[in-house]
């Protein structure tokens, strides 16, 4: 396949992606995405001037209470400024978001500012927000190629792999609220890439760098962050130096063999050094004071408002709670629309889950390029999912109560489940034909999947949830949506043409007959349509046989 191919079928993909954030960022009705009232409540706190309390301890404005509670339609909606002077103060509701650490509402806040929010009615507020979070994730598909061609050396693979976030329309909906997720989600996508560059070889400064930054904001965002500090330790601790395995035969015979093993590993422990003391000095002192306030890292914001539920005869039953995290975790990965609210049928969402994890099963009883790569990627979601039962179960003994609705914090690893996806069919499926099928029903299917999200969001959003398109429905649309129908419109139109675009580029790729080329320095062959390196690609480089450092001088 050639550059220019590639581009532009990776370009398409990237554009569908984009037409569908849209789509949800202006169909979703105004503090409809989870958690939204909370993360613009905090971002207008912060705009305001009005502090960042204790977990626990921030309350609600009076205003945003109002307006959530009491939805208008578009002609009746006030200017923020006449808002807060008609509701001021605070409301007895706890705004949980003051448990993390501010830095995502103060940058919220300062856009706020920038526009002049308090001039505007509040819905322009939340459209801005929701806008801003869209162009953060906007570049997901390109991170999922990147990631998946420096596995797989795989340029079809590569392209196919993105389609895989079209399945999980649950993504787009989150990203393109008002949330916190949405740079966590962009920081995670980049610290599995740069990850798995470092687990193939790349010891370059400017990787070890754009790992101190991921790392660095996702801790500085979210406690789920900290678990980037460990995992990044693991990877530099894992990665093989290519040289050391191949003798150095371009290094003088008569150097010290100790001195010679001994280096990578310094090496290694230098760059990963540099992460966690960047990490460490960034964010540090706020996890230490809330440790130090709170007992905990997390600490439950909204422990203190929440009704005990007695438990069921017999006490406490972690079967049940195992049961439910499953429905629930699946469900709001997949496709739990509004506030949770409208979910994807549960057949649905069931047989996705069961499917990609008997896939990623089966394939270790396969031999196949990038296990290795995959596995060690495996362990960020890994982290993200103990994590989190953990976090559940702590609840679940304070509150008696456990709904497993946070599938979302799986999205911050959303980059190594499809790159192990991708490397586990590629495993199973070797039978070019197949392959080529695979890759039109992933097109296909992905695309639907949206689609059908999209639907389903609209449905209970403006429908009453009732499977149907009538003309109260796109009245209610019109009057009640951020942006009015127009927009709404525009967006279907640029994801409906770009999806089948990329279907139909995607489909005639899976069609040409592939050569098999073999990557230098190793034993395996990729296919290709080319026997012709392919360079100039976006956040591609050359394959990495040796660590990418200065030489030194014998």
């Amino acid at each position: 396949m050639t550059a220019r191919r590639e581009w532009v079928v990776l370009g398409t993909i990237t554009v569908a992606w984009l037409g569908l954030l849209l789509g949800f960022a202006l169909l979703t009705p105004a503090f409809g995405a989870p958690d939204e009232p909370a993360h613009v409540d905090a971002a207008f706190r912060l705009a305001l001037g009005l502090g960042w309390p204790h977990g626990g301890e921030m309350h609600y404005l009076a205003a945003i209470r109002q307006i959530v509670e009491h939805p208008v339609p578009a002609v009746d909606r006030p200017t923020v400024d006449a808002l807060l002077a008609a509701v001021p103060g605070d409301s007895p509701a706890i705004d949980p978001m003051s448990q993390n650490p501010p830095t995502y509402w103060l940058v919220a806040a300062g856009i706020l500012r920038l526009i002049r929010f308090g001039a505007h009615d509040w819905a322009t507020s939340v459209l801005v927000l929701r806008l801003f979070d869209v162009v953060l994730v906007t570049a997901l598909p390109v991170l999922v190629w990147a990631t998946v061609r420096r596995v797989t050396r795989s340029p079809r693979t590569a392209l196919v792999a993105p389609l895989l976030l079209f399945a999980v329309p649950q993504l787009a909906q989150v990203g393109a609220g008002v949330t916190s997720w949405a740079p966590m989600i962009l920081l995670g996508a980049v610290l599995v890439w740069l990850s798995v560059r470092v687990l193939t070889g790349d010891r370059s400064w400017w990787t070890t760098a754009g790992l101190a930054v991921a790392v660095t904001g996702l801790a500085a965002i979210s406690a789920l962050g900290l678990l980037a500090v460990p995992f990044v330790v693991l990877v530099f601790a894992l990665a093989r130096d290519e040289r050391g395995e191949r003798g150095e035969r371009d290094r003088d015979r008569d150097r010290d063999r100790d001195q010679r093993t001994a280096r990578p590993w310094r090496r290694s422990a230098l760059h990963a050094g540099v992460v966690v003391v960047a990490a460490a000095a960034v964010s540090g002192w706020w996890w230490v004071r809330t440790l130090l306030v709170s007992g905990t890292l997390l600490p439950d914001a909204l422990r203190g408002v929440t009704t005990v539920q007695p438990y069921p005869s017999g006490g406490a039953n972690p079967g049940a709670f195992a049961g439910r995290q499953w429905d629930g975790l699946t469900a709001s990965f997949f496709g739990d629309f509004g506030a949770n609210q409208w979910p994807l049928p549960p057949m649905v969402v069931d047989a996705l889950a069961i499917i990609g994890l008997v896939a990623l099963g089966w394939s270790y009883a396969r031999r196949g390029a990038g296990r290795r790569v995959m596995t060690i990627a495996l362990v960020w979601p890994a982290l993200v999912v103990v994590a989190t039962l953990a976090y559940n179960w702590r609840n679940y003994l304070g509150t008696h109560q456990g709904n497993g609705l946070q599938g979302r914090f799986l999205f911050v690893a959303v980059v190594a489940l499809v790159l192990s996806q991708a490397v586990a069919w590629r495993a199973l499926v070797v039978r070019p034909e197949l392959r080529r099928r695979l890759a039109r029903i992933a097109a296909v299917g992905s695309f639907a999947i949206a689609l059908y999200g999209i639907g389903i969001a609209y449905r209970g959003a403006w429908e009453n949830v009732q499977f149907r398109v009538t003309p109260g429905g796109l009245s209610a649309m019109a009057g009640g949506s951020l942006a009015g129908p127009l927009p709404i419109a525009l967006a279907g139109a640029l994801f409906l043409v770009a999806a089948v675009a990329a279907a139909v580029f995607v489909w005639r790729a899976a069609a040409v007959p592939s050569t098999t080329a073999a990557v230098p320095g190793t034993t395996a062959a990729v296919p290709s349509t080319t026997t012709a390196p392919v360079t100039g690609l976006p956040l591609e480089s050359p394959p990495t046989h040796e660590p990418t450092v200065r030489k030194e001088n014998s």
